[in-house]
């Protein structure tokens, strides 16, 4: 079974080692064909780091934390750079804003992000916490491997959104 680092402390280090992150990230994602984000737990660092690349260049979330979310909810198929040939069945909310700073210490707010943003964040800031996407698997059959199922079949196997 995956773990991740034990635990993870507030970085207060002025220069946090965000470049093995995306390091890290940057090499998952030419070897498997996805990864958007990876948090230092997952490498054994137990700082609450995010490293992200969502296209626009790589991006660094120190102390990130979750400071509003919808109502909305949606299940969706996630996948997890700890076990790459699974993917999850798991509930998320449909927006978030989260708080962070960036290696250079300024404070950031990223308010109402869009789902796709919002799940990966959610996803990685369990990582932080020592949650894994098999601990919020929703529903039997929530677990499944990668290559026993296509895009449609997993498709039908999901909700779409859904109001807590």
């Amino acid at each position: 079974m995956p773990s991740l680092a034990p635990s993870t402390s507030p970085t207060l280090n002025s220069r946090p080692p965000s470049r093995g992150l995306h390091h890290a990230l940057a090499e998952f994602r030419a070897e498997h064909g996805f990864g958007r984000a990876i948090a230092a737990p997952q490498l054994g660092i137990g700082l609450r780091l995010v490293a992200m690349n969502l296209g626009d260049g790589p991006r660094t979330l120190v102390d990130p934390e979750i400071v509003w979310h919808s109502d909305e909810t949606f299940t969706l198929w996630d996948d997890c750079m700890c076990f790459p040939e699974l993917l999850v069945r798991v509930r998320r909310w449909t927006s978030i804003s989260v708080r962070h700073r960036d290696e250079h210490g300024r404070l950031h707010l990223r308010e109402r992000l869009p789902a796709a943003e919002s799940e990966l964040l959610q996803h990685e800031l369990d990582h932080l916490d020592g949650v894994l996407a098999v601990d919020r698997a929703e529903g039997p059959g929530a677990i499944v491997k990668r290559d026993d199922h296509d895009r449609e079949q997993l498709a039908a196997m999901i909700d779409r959104r859904e109001d807590q």
